[in-house]
């Protein structure tokens, strides 16, 4: 990768994908096409209570010796690629600070790594970019600028595909929340306002998210609108039919 018009290309083909984890598995699948030295690629996610997980990889090598960082809870995205941002290993044979995962990862034929800690703009995720080489010393300065004008590019497409399933999910939400409304109008005669204060208040009361809610409501399709007598059943007490939820829960 020599030319700017390859890395507007490679941009082009990272944001192609507009899911976080099909973009995941492109960017670890174009680590390998874009750095030279690189071998093999895997993507490790931190979640905020410090736990990893190996989100993507481009071979079973790279999504074990990922692996193996989360198993053993030690390794350059456990602790220290988040700290300094780029972390080079030129020979895992010889690396004495992680006793454990050093040597399990040679065993799988990697000597060289190169992580890189992924800066997701507006995104509460945190992502570390491990490219791995079978070869020791294989990482030099080009690949190492390479890889870092890669990974703001992968992050830049993690972040947009962040945004893009956050509104997607916010836009099925709204749908799914005015089902349900509709629901509650056409079989209780409540206006558009009183069919949305009484989700939002049997949604406080219940401790069920209003989504949550919403989605039972439009899949069950179960509001009963007369009572065991025949009477006009009360609205909310339909919500506690279609929940399972008897008068003495």
């Amino acid at each position: 990768m020599k030319y700017a018009e390859d890395f507007a290309q490679l941009a082009e083909q990272l944001h192609a994908e507009h899911q976080q984890q099909p973009t995941l598995e492109r960017i670890a699948s174009l680590a390998v096409q874009a750095v030279d030295a690189c071998d093999a690629c895997g993507i490790i996610l931190r979640e905020r209570d410090g736990r990893l997980t190996t989100a993507a990889a481009s071979d079973p090598i790279a999504a074990q010796a990922a692996q193996f960082q989360e198993d053993l809870g030690e390794g350059p995205s456990v602790d220290e690629v988040w700290e300094l941002g780029t972390l080079t290993v030129n020979d895992l044979s010889s690396e004495l600070r992680w006793p454990r995962w050093a040597p399990a990862a040679a065993e799988l034929g990697v000597r060289s790594v190169l992580s890189l800690r992924l800066e997701i703009t507006g995104s509460p995720l945190a992502a570390s970019l491990n490219l791995f080489a079978h070869q020791p010393y294989a990482f030099d300065a080009t690949d190492l600028g390479i890889a870092s004008v890669f990974a703001r590019h992968a992050a830049s497409a993690l972040a947009a595909a962040h945004v893009e399933e956050g509104l997607r999910a916010a836009a099925r939400s709204r749908q799914i929340i005015g089902v349900a409304q509709g629901m509650l109008m056409q079989r209780f005669g409540l206006t558009l306002d009183q069919s949305f204060e009484l989700l939002r208040r049997y949604s406080q009361t219940h401790n069920v998210k209003l989504r949550v809610l919403a989605e039972t409501l439009a899949e069950s399709g179960g509001i009963k609108t007369t009572g065991v007598d025949g009477a006009p059943a009360d609205p909310a007490a339909g919500l506690d039919q279609a929940f399972g939820i008897g008068p003495d829960d």
